[in-house]
């Protein structure tokens, strides 16, 4: 954690070091499903179980 802490003070505007800060504390974020773009605008989606079922053979 410090030297991703450490990456991300050096070049605070990087979205990738702050991915990787964020996860690496495995906290994780999380939003409400009816914040999201795809709810607000009626696009369908589907869990990983559900897309790996539908789209990689057993």
């Amino acid at each position: 954690m410090p030297f991703l802490l450490d990456e991300l003070a050096s070049d605070p505007d990087s979205m990738t070091r702050k991915y990787r800060a964020v996860f690496a504390q495995g906290r994780g974020v999380a939003w409400a499903k009816d914040d999201t773009f795809n709810a607000r605008h009626s696009i369908p989606v589907t869990s990983l179980p559900e897309w790996i079922k539908e789209n990689i053979p057993a």
